[in-house]
């Protein structure tokens, strides 16, 4: 039986579907892509898992309003994307629909597991008008959601950089092209930013953002646009900084595996060989065996989500 409440978006009285706070699709699509059909949690990495968070949070009307913008972007650009990066997609009003939808989720998420611990007055302030803004715009009461924007930044493998190799993570095309994680950042400058990284994309709405002219090309628009591979775009360096953290966090994650679960991985590794070569997960560690060498080789095996209680500022 489902537990009755009240919806968190609309806020009406019903029984309360299980959402997940990033897409389901995600995590299908990263089982069915990796050549061994596994994953591991960031939080408990010698424990396989085969899905994302769930909670008990919307009804079932706000259900499906997410259900058909995620419907939306796997459809017309997730999976179009991975499967060919090398033209322009373009995007109707259900791309903004969708990153503000996923942006809402994992800051629900973070109000949650962090109850927002060390956040003054003004910092609770912006979570909170954030936070009424994509309600807002989600439930059609607002056009757009205002200065809490989202920017979609299209990834793929790092073939040439001007930091040289020296500067990024061995694990960073892994990362970039696979790997499922999210944060709530905040800024020792009072920036704080809604950070959601799934498969080629990552996606960043604005809680509070101190420089936005910053970002250029990377903004999701109201009503259409186009998601291409492009040099032209620009974050401030805080922000690719801070991705290369977090693709660091997921091979520490990797190299702490019990000696037990590091002989697991390699046996099942072993079995599944011919469905490993050639598939996504391979394809990514090859670009980072071109790049890295032996330094790519942390822990052979499933990938890992680096964990939620290991947020970093920006």
């Amino acid at each position: 039986m489902l537990p009755r409440g009240q919806c968190r978006l609309c806020g009406a009285d019903s029984e309360l579907q299980e959402s997940h706070v990033l897409p389901a699709f995600i995590y299908r699509w990263l089982r069915e892509t990796s050549g061994n059909g596994h994953l591991r949690s960031g939080q408990m990495p010698n424990k396989r898992v085969q899905d994302g968070h769930k909670r008990h949070w919307l009804c079932t009307r706000c259900e499906i309003l997410f259900s058909d913008s995620e419907t939306a972007f796997a459809s017309n650009l997730f999976y179009p994307y991975t499967k060919d990066s090398t033209g322009p997609v373009t995007y109707g009003p259900w791309l903004l629909r969708f990153c503000v939808s996923v942006s809402w989720r994992v800051l629900q998420f973070f109000k949650d597991e962090m109850s927002l611990k060390g956040y003054d007055a003004d910092a609770l302030e912006a979570v909170a008008k954030a936070d009424e803004g994509w309600k807002d715009f989600l439930l059609g009461r607002s056009p757009h959601p205002g200065r809490f924007e989202q920017h979609l930044l299209p990834m793929g493998a790092i073939e040439y950089s001007s930091a040289g190799p020296a500067f990024w993570s061995p694990n960073i095309n892994r990362y970039l092209m696979r790997m499922i994680d999210k944060d709530l950042c905040r800024g020792s400058d009072g920036n704080i930013l809604v950070y959601s990284k799934f498969g080629r994309f990552v996606l960043i709405g604005f809680v509070r953002e101190i420089r936005p002219n910053e970002w250029r090309r990377t903004k999701v628009h109201v009503r259409k646009g186009s998601i291409e591979p492009r040099t032209e775009y620009h974050v401030p360096a805080a922000i690719v900084h801070y991705i290369n953290d977090r693709a660091k966090r997921a091979a520490e994650i990797m190299a702490s595996l019990s000696a037990r679960q590091s002989e697991k991985i390699d046996a099942a590794f072993k079995k599944s060989l011919d469905e490993f070569v050639g598939s996504d997960e391979f394809l990514a560690m090859q670009y980072d065996v071109e790049t890295f060498g032996d330094a790519a080789f942390t822990r052979k095996g499933q990938p890992a989500l680096p964990s939620d209680d290991d947020r970093m500022n920006l």
